[in-house]
């Protein structure tokens, strides 16, 4: 598998989408362009009527994006993800004042209020 983004180097989380592959690596992926990454991740698999990110989180993708304006953090995650740190760092660092994440292919979405109370346990 080949990735076209840069991994994000260890501890520097400020991009303002980063996409999490399976294994815990980190990149930053700009705005727009998470058709591309999955496309590249998942070549075999033909882009359905989804958004790219479900799709991701679909292959086992974590995708962590804020839109720089309502200091609201969104993450696309598959349901099986319970990795806290990642998303209250990312949280931080964009001073996000809440958080949304859904879950795929459950659909399940949990917000929160603050980075402190993000807690995550298998659905």
């Amino acid at each position: 598998m080949s990735v076209p983004f840069q991994q994000v180097s260890p501890g520097q989380i400020e991009a303002a989408n980063v996409s999490i592959a399976p294994d815990g690596t980190e990149y930053a992926v700009p705005s727009g362009m998470h058709e591309r990454l999955f496309r590249a991740v998942v070549p075999d698999a033909a882009a359905g009527t989804r958004d790219p990110k479900t799709e991701l989180a679909l292959a086992g993708w974590v995708s962590l994006h804020t839109d720089g304006l309502t200091r609201r953090v969104y993450i696309d995650a598959p349901d099986d993800f319970t990795e806290t740190a990642i998303l209250k760092r990312f949280a931080r660092s964009h001073d996000a004042e809440s958080i949304v994440m859904a879950r795929h292919p459950s659909g399940n979405v949990t917000r929160w209020q603050s980075p402190s109370t993000v807690s995550v346990t298998e659905q």
